[in-house]
């Protein structure tokens, strides 16, 4: 997600820089063949432009608040994963020496300080694999120190391991209701949590799985470019402008490009790029609170920092 205040000029030139210079070849081009050879007389009427450059705007504007449409939900899919998280930790943790007694006898239990805490940390690590599925990265890499060795080598063998780490809370949970550390109905906020967790993993993944329309963008794509050649050829015989059509046509399609542009990099919010759902650092996020309020733990990891005025 970008956060930066000031786009980087350099930055979008190294994107855009040889479709400009296409821009400007075809506007040359039409400037020539008009001004030069044609006489004027073979000119297009700007009507033409005009007609595809309406139809255009209407066809971009549906695209570019779909699109946007797709990052809003993907970004509350994603805050109902991270809330689900937290509130299945929150009854799960016990703070402030609370001690994990067991409620029938009163004592300590161990088995159950052991188990509840690696369903906190299992809590933690799932959203990190999650994280990485979505983005088509590695999904366990670096989440050793939140899973059990002989855990983690059963995940390496699905094809969802976040699923499953989901899956995996449910034996330890009848470790800790037999233990009796759940009261007035917590262990029904459990299910309910498990079941927000599996639903906002869905909900993720099918807004994944379902890309945007392809013959949106191949058509935008294709309109784009037939404005640019309506342009460089109905332009140059405009009130006498002359060569100065290559920079109007230029300046348009490049108006048109960047709103195109602006819609295909937010249609895919789930991808590792500068637009995507700043889900690195919502779990980060997540991660400190839970190491510091549900583990009691104080050696946190840092906190995701910008990278080039984006945050991942």
């Amino acid at each position: 997600m970008i956060i930066e205040k000031h786009i980087s000029i350099w930055r979008l030139l190294k994107i855009i820089w040889l479709r400009l210079l296409i821009m400007t070849l075809i506007g040359l081009v039409g400037a020539i063949t008009v001004i030069e050879f044609g006489d004027k007389d073979i000119a297009i009427s700007m009507i033409t432009p005009s007609i595809l450059g309406t139809a255009l705007s209407i066809f971009l504007g549906f695209r570019t608040n779909s699109a946007v449409d797709r990052w809003n939900r993907a970004r509350g899919y994603w805050s109902d994963a991270i809330a689900s998280s937290l509130n299945l930790s929150r009854v799960l943790a016990r703070v402030d020496g609370e001690g994990y007694r067991n409620n029938k006898t009163g004592e300590e239990s161990a088995l159950a300080a052991h188990v509840m805490q690696r369903m906190i940390r299992r809590n933690i690590a799932w959203a990190w694999v999650l994280n990485r599925q979505l983005k088509g990265q590695a999904p366990l890499q670096d989440v050793a120190g939140m899973i059990e060795p002989q855990e983690l080598e059963i995940l390496k063998k699905h094809a969802n391991p976040a699923m499953k780490l989901i899956f995996n809370q449910s034996p330890d949970f009848r470790i800790a209701c037999r233990e009796e550390q759940f009261i007035d109905g917590a262990h029904f906020e459990i299910v309910a949590m498990l079941r927000q967790q599996i639903a906002a993993q869905v909900s993720c993944e099918g807004l994944k799985t379902t890309p945007f329309p392809t013959h949106y963008s191949f058509f935008t794509d294709v309109f784009i470019w037939m404005l640019v050649v309506l342009l460089a050829f109905s332009l140059p015989s405009v009130e006498n402008i002359g060569y100065f059509s290559i920079a109007a046509v230029v300046i348009i399609g490049w108006v048109f490009s960047m709103i195109d542009g602006i819609g295909s990099y937010m249609e895919e919010p789930f991808i590792n790029n500068r637009n995507v759902v700043p889900m690195d650092a919502l779990s980060r996020n997540l991660e400190i609170q839970l190491r510091q309020i549900g583990l009691n733990e104080e050696d946190l990891p840092a906190d995701i920092q910008p990278i080039k005025g984006a945050l991942y």
